[in-house]
């Protein structure tokens, strides 16, 4: 299967997945075995609906918007927990709040910081080196300390975000929009240049297929395609016998893994020894360490690896957010309005925005926030997994539970957000006078505890500069659907993929003025 199949299957397949899907990953062996030999706890769990004998609450899981479903069940039950029960006792607990979210995955982090296994992403295909899939240890603190110390702050990542924006928006120009293409390719330009130095003309540059075709494995692989996560023993099936073809397949996806971790550094190494690097964070790390023994290895090791999961952890989720920005914008008109007016009040209409304006322009900053409130790249969170028998407000939560922070709930709540929590208001995070009050900001997006995104502060500042770059520059309007009719709010349904994202829908991106179009050009002069 090549890359091209792979992304197919993918498109195809995993949109019409349930984010709860992933809760097949790694826990076969738990479910199987505990039902097969432990007989199942008996100890008193959350609320949640009624288990069926064996199935549990398998065939309760809803897969069209999990997140809004689970929400009202809790309220239902006037809980801010709910528990479904899997097969041999063990489930899926749902935390519905703030409190509690923070309680386990914050306060308790000891306890919640695992991740859920899977035997065909760790053992069949290689990609134990993903340190957002490793269990919480010394592997993970290790990569994570480097993955800090080396993005954190760094000048390299800002600079191609910001020349990243200025070529999505040369691109914006062409009559043949494809919003949802052009975000895909901008988010890739600006991780592959800050990580490599690449910078990707098109879709089909080489490093970007590399990359998406990882991803498209990741994704297939986590939304349950594989029994041998469902039943262990099927590891040990011969790749010639009937039934043994997901090895074949594994040992493809681990190929492409090696490929795509080895190749792009390895390109750095020779631009380097050529003298024709340009800056980026690989090139800063090489450069200071030359020196050939067993310490610098394993750190140019774990290099590779945190290099490879910048584009698998945060291409998805950044492509996602972005579509939510400019489906935010065609649908609230009087919302993109008031953001114009506020850049234009700061830049006079003179210059492009840039990060010298981050934070100065709170009615932006508001903006960005209201975008990942109204509909989270991850509306369920990612999962963690509890690594021991815990008991949270006279609740048992089992042992190797997922742990799912319904994130859209949390954002959702009229108690904080106020009663019209469904509209788009980045108002909701300004005083009447225009600066910033104190209602939460939207974070928990990126993650709670010991586990929230590493690559939170490159992932504000992508959709920061681009969402403040497109709306200097351009109207977005006449939003509709694919049958060419205006596009009802009403209809939009969220993906339950990974990375939940809307429907494609068709719009126009029109230039504010002459003068705005004379931004863009100089602005790609400089880029």
């Amino acid at each position: 299967m090549d890359t091209s199949q792979l992304l197919t299957l993918w498109n195809d397949r995993v949109p019409q997945l349930g984010v709860v899907d992933l809760s097949l990953i790694g826990v076969g062996a738990v479910v199987v075995f505990a039902w097969l030999f432990s007989g199942g706890k008996k100890a008193r769990t959350p609320p949640g609906p009624r288990p069926l004998p064996i199935l549990g609450n398998m065939l309760s899981i809803p897969t069209t918007h999990p997140w809004k479903i689970y929400d009202k069940w809790c309220r239902d039950h006037n809980s801010d927990l709910m528990y479904l029960r899997l097969p041999g006792g063990n489930g899926i607990l749902v935390l519905n709040t703030m409190k509690a979210a923070t309680d386990l995955l914050v306060k308790r982090s000891t306890i919640y910081s695992d991740r859920p296994q899977s035997i065909m992403l760790s053992d069949l295909m290689g990609m134990s080196w993903v340190f957002g899939l490793m269990q919480y240890g010394d592997a993970w603190k290790q990569h994570r300390r480097l993955f800090h110390r080396e993005f954190e702050g760094s000048a390299a990542v800002r600079m191609h975000a910001l020349n990243a924006a200025r070529r999505l928006l040369q691109r914006l120009l062409n009559s043949n929009v494809n919003y949802a293409r052009d975000m895909q390719l901008t988010t890739g330009d600006m991780i592959l240049s800050a990580t490599y130095g690449i910078t990707p003309k098109s879709e089909d540059d080489y490093f970007i297929k590399l990359a998406e075709g990882l991803v498209g494995a990741l994704a297939v692989v986590a939304g349950g395609g594989f029994l041998v996560d469902l039943i262990p023993p099927m590891r040990w099936i011969p790749r010639w016998f009937p039934g043994g073809g997901f090895k074949k397949q594994a040992d493809e996806w681990k190929g492409l893994g090696v490929t795509a971790r080895s190749v792009p550094f390895n390109h750095v190494k020779e631009q380097l020894a050529n003298g024709t690097a340009p800056p980026s964070v690989a090139s800063h790390f090489l450069a200071a360490h030359q020196e050939d023994d067993e310490s610098t290895n394993e750190s140019k090791e774990f290099m590779q690896n945190i290099l490879a999961e910048a584009y698998l952890g945060g291409a998805g989720a950044t492509v996602g957010t972005l579509c939510t920005f400019t489906l935010a914008m065609a649908l609230n008109p009087d919302v993109q309005k008031r953001a114009q007016a506020a850049i234009d009040e700061a830049l006079h209409g003179e210059r492009l925005p840039d990060f010298t304006d981050f934070g100065n322009i709170p009615y932006i900053d508001a903006l960005i926030n209201e975008v990942l409130r109204w509909h989270p790249g991850a509306p369920l969170g990612l999962f963690h997994s509890s690594n021991k028998d815990d008991v949270y407000e006279g609740y048992l939560v089992p042992k190797g539970t997922f742990i799912s922070p319904n994130v859209w709930a949390i954002l959702h709540d009229p108690a904080v957000y106020g009663e019209d929590v469904d509209e788009f208001r980045p108002e909701r995070f300004l005083t009447k006078d225009g600066k910033r009050n104190d209602v939460p900001d939207s974070e928990i997006a990126f993650g709670f505890g010991r586990r929230i995104c590493p690559g939170r502060p490159m992932g504000r500042d992508t959709l920061w500069i681009t969402s403040a770059s497109i709306l200097a520059t351009f109207d977005i309007t006449n939003p509709v659907d694919k049958e060419g009719k205006p596009l009802d709010p009403a209809s939009i349904e969220y993906s339950n993929s990974m990375s939940s994202r809307p429907p494609y829908f068709d719009c126009t991106f029109k230039l504010r003025s002459k003068a705005a179009g004379a931004l863009v050009q100089n602005g790609l002069n400089e880029a």
